[in-house]
């Protein structure tokens, strides 16, 4: 943890100032840093600062996604994507939702600070971290594999780890130019509370882009309705990793079977046509595939949007609603009211 983090941070239960508590220094592993509010303290291990209550680290959704995302980590998933994207689809789809234009001329994100919440394996945040140098990047999840991250930004200054929860966001409101939150906010079970809490953070004329999960029908959410009456969500996240690895053999073969057809000339035009069509039929591997089933089956929750609700959160929080990405439910709003 580098201390000028604090500059941002807050305590998660009052708001208040934290200070560390330890001997001075630009950059610890390990320490408390202390509310001078409210007197709370909260600990700093293996270089993050941990602003999350008992309750919210021991959460069902701390430990799916911690479990999800130290697999990948440890390689049990994917090696060189996530969910089926490299690096560079993941980096493009960032500029693109907050209309930046790379090339010459000066970065438009120098002196910014971009919030990644809810930053999963990290990987696009440490890419963003090195690609933008000029920009202060935060990454928060409240995962316990967050230190996975932190590992990977020990080299960058510009970028701090944070393990955080999305209810009670340890991040000064108003502190944030650009706030990406990609397929979060729906595993929460409140999805419209943990909008509102994100909208908190973003200041005048900054910008707020969410990913939510489409109101649509789905062969692998039928599984995990067909699973969930079976105790799906008592299993160890360990037999559910079981499960996916078995369930994405035939997925794959299924997944083949569409890419051929897709590629029939009198197919080809209409999949083209249909945003639903191109993302069904598009080319998997069987490690990504176990990586979506895992997605899927896990996470206790896992609510559906249309894009015109989206939009709605965001006017009724004083965002207009500037752009949606092209696969949903994508949105991009930027503040035009103050925070009341």
């Amino acid at each position: 943890m580098r201390v000028s983090v604090l500059d941002f941070l807050v305590c998660p239960s009052c708001s208040g100032k934290l200070r560390f508590t330890g001997e001075a220094a630009d950059e610890v592993t390990s320490g408390e840093l202390l509310c001078v509010d409210c007197g709370l303290d909260y600990p700093v291990a293996d270089g993050v600062p941990r602003l999350v209550s008992a309750r919210e680290r021991d959460s069902h959704v701390a430990a799916s996604f911690g479990f999800e995302w130290q697999t990948f980590h440890d390689g049990g998933f994917e090696s060189d994507t996530v969910f089926g994207r490299t690096i560079d689809e993941d980096v493009a789809q960032f500029h693109d939702v907050f209309d930046i234009k790379a090339g010459a001329g000066p970065d438009p994100l120098d002196g910014l600070v971009v919030a990644d919440i809810g930053c999963g394996s990290g990987k696009l945040t440490v890419e963003l971290a090195r690609r933008h140098p000029g920009a202060t990047f935060l990454a928060v999840d409240v995962n316990p594999a967050i230190t996975e991250v932190a590992k990977a930004a020990a080299d960058l200054p510009n970028l701090h780890v944070v393990q955080g929860s999305v209810f009670a966001l340890p991040v000064r409101e108003h502190a944030v130019d650009r706030l990406w939150c990609n397929g979060v906010i729906h595993h929460t079970g409140a999805t419209e509370i943990a909008f509102t809490g994100l909208t908190r953070l973003v200041r005048q004329d900054g910008e707020l882009f969410v990913w939510v999960y489409q109101r649509k029908v789905s062969p692998l959410v039928l599984v995990r309705d067909l699973l969930r009456p079976l105790g799906l969500h008592n299993w160890s996240h360990r037999t559910i990793y079981k499960v996916c690895r078995a369930l994405s053999l035939p997925t794959l073969i299924a997944v083949r079977v569409l890419n051929t057809i897709a590629a029939l000339p009198v197919v080809r035009s209409a999949v083209r046509r249909s945003t639903h069509a191109r993302i069904l039929t598009r080319r998997r591997r069987y490690d990504e595939l176990a990586l979506t089933w895992f997605d899927v089956l896990s996470p206790r929750y896992r609510d559906t949007y249309t894009a015109e609700q989206v939009e709605s959160w965001f006017t009724h929080s004083g965002f207009e609603p500037v752009r949606r990405y092209w696969w949903p439910v994508g949105v991009t709003g930027r503040r035009t009211k103050p925070l009341r």
